[in-house]
């Protein structure tokens, strides 16, 4: 039989665990938000980005067409309609902080990154009056394939160790033991359209790809080659427009965000 003091430990337990539970199963919300516009001249070279901080996300030298991509887990923007330009201007820089309480911070650090990342969606509602909703669509898009003369990519050593070297700002690609996965992403952010890996190559590979980026094309010296005419030259792989039946975030409205 429990003795009393054994029972009151154990009545103790149960409700502290359904305190816990109960403090789980609330929403978090923010406790503080800051958005405020910043000067590109204020920003260190190559800055900007989205940051996890253990109690909450902070935001630096960004526009906030990138908060919604990163609010709403979008590989890109092509996957964004009805965004206003002035959210794209790279002169229009935002920097944005939001915490939770102290009491909340243990809880936010368990979210993943995905879900801390759903949590910058109320706050764009709120600060930004922005309305959206996910639809699915049929969008130009690309598929990557395989060009005539056959793919040049090649087979890497077995003792190489895996990197992937995206090409912005200048255009310069390398990949090492790794496979084609994030190439998709990059293209689809140099062409400005989903891209779909249609080349049925699985393996891992080692390649480089140099190209004169499309947003530096008019001031490239270089001599480079678009992306187009560099996969399939260099890599033997080509972009093929298409159209393809992807879900997307439509925005209905978005304005300036309100002040602190």
């Amino acid at each position: 039989m429990l003795t009393r003091c054994a029972a009151l430990l154990i009545c103790a337990g149960i409700a502290a665990s359904c305190a816990l539970q109960a403090q789980s199963a609330k929403p978090l919300q923010w406790d503080i938000t800051s958005v405020k516009p910043i000067s590109p001249e204020s920003c260190p070279a190559n800055s900007g980005g989205v940051g996890y901080l253990p109690d909450g996300i902070t935001a630096s030298c960004v526009p906030i067409a990138l908060v919604v991509q990163v609010a709403y887990h979008l590989m890109d923007q092509a996957h964004i309609l009805g965004l206003p330009e002035w959210t794209k201007d790279p002169q229009r820089l935002y920097s944005i902080q939001a915490r939770v309480s102290g009491d909340d911070a243990a809880a936010f650090n368990q979210l993943s990154r995905p879900e801390k990342s759903s949590m910058l969606q109320p706050l764009l509602a709120e600060r930004y009056q922005m309305k959206a909703h996910m639809e699915a669509r049929e969008i130009s898009a690309y598929d990557l394939v395989v060009a005539k003369s056959g793919s040049k990519l090649k087979q890497p050593q077995s003792d190489e160790r895996a990197t992937s070297q995206f090409g912005a700002p200048n255009g310069n690609v390398k990949w090492v033991n790794a496979p084609l996965t994030n190439l998709t992403f990059l293209l689809g952010r140099e062409t400005g359209r989903p891209v779909v890996d249609k080349t049925n190559l699985t393996g891992k590979y080692d390649f480089t790809l140099e190209y004169a980026p499309a947003a530096r094309a008019a001031a490239d010296e270089t001599g480079k080659p678009s992306v187009f005419t560099a996969l399939e030259e260099q890599l033997g792989l080509k972009l093929v427009p298409s159209k393809e039946p992807v879900d997307v975030l439509v925005i209905d409205s978005i304005e300036p965000p309100t002040a602190n």
